[in-house]
């Protein structure tokens, strides 16, 4: 009984740790499992661009919440690769909760809906604790693809669209951020300004949304303004990724970014997938 699947990174349109309600676009960066189901136990490797990585809270979580859907005991052996950087809001613990989600449910046989497996990973990351909102729009994102649009608290998927492949040039740098950090930090006083950038995504408008939405939450956690304000000169769309530090850039001239964040934190090249 063996299983695989796969599901990518993502970035933010607007995050929704001030309202509740979000939008994030799907990325070629990608996460990849593969199981073997066992009659008890817990054992494998996840490395992420090569280096292993010990954290399996998402593993543990993801196969506790696939015990109780089958009311089954069962174990697995596991791989988890990766090359979506980790704790730098690129939605890794989304894309690992789901590619495992997968792998599980195909090497059980089971036949399960999309927005279900979706379902089960999101509770699987509240578990785990990697997630302050259950990252649902992150979470859907990761798994179809294209822009999608959630009320996280209802766990609604709203709008899904498809956009086309533009280049995205990620900034990643060395800080990373991990979501735990965030806990007890109030959001309400940004609130109404991510309100209004949700009500810039439904409308179609999600260039507007990114950028004031990474406006407002880059402000909020006090990162250094250089590279959006670098970005926007060159007429680019640029975010703040989930909780950062990533910040992001959708653009058709990608080598002109590459150059302008020259110093600020190590560049990748990657493109919206649609």
């Amino acid at each position: 009984m063996k299983g695989s699947g796969k599901a990518s990174s993502a970035v933010t349109v607007v995050n929704a740790f001030a309202t509740g309600k979000g939008a994030a676009i799907g990325i070629d960066l990608w996460t990849h499992a593969e199981v073997k189901i066992t009659e008890e136990g817990i054992e494998g490797k996840i490395e992420v661009n090569g280096k292993e990585y010990h954290d399996l809270r998402v593993v543990k979580s993801v196969v506790d919440v696939f015990r109780e859907y089958v009311n089954e005991n069962f174990g697995i052996k596991f791989r988890i690769t990766s090359d979506i950087p980790v704790g730098r809001g690129l939605k890794s613990s989304s894309a690992a909760a789901n590619a495992l989600s997968v792998a599980i449910a195909n090497a059980l046989g089971l036949e399960i809906p999309d927005i279900k497996i979706v379902k089960l990973g999101v509770e699987a990351a509240k578990r785990a604790g990697v997630t302050l909102t259950g990252a649902f729009d992150d979470a859907s994102a990761s798994y179809f693809g294209g822009l999608c649009i959630t009320d996280n608290i209802r766990m609604e998927l709203l709008i899904r669209r498809e956009l086309e492949a533009y280049p995205v040039v990620l900034l990643v740098p060395s800080e990373i951020k991990l979501t735990e950090t965030l806990k007890g930090i109030d959001f309400s006083v940004i609130s109404p300004y991510i309100e209004e950038a949700f009500k810039l995504a439904i409308r179609g408008e999600w260039e507007k949304a990114t950028v004031l939405n990474g406006l407002v939450y880059s402000t909020f956690f006090s990162y250094n303004p250089e590279p959006i304000s670098r970005a926007l000169k060159l007429g680019a769309v640029v975010g703040l990724s989930g909780k950062g530090p990533t910040v992001f850039a959708v653009t058709e001239e990608p080598e002109k970014i590459i150059e302008a964040w020259e110093g600020l934190g190590n560049t990748l090249v990657t493109k919206i997938r649609s």
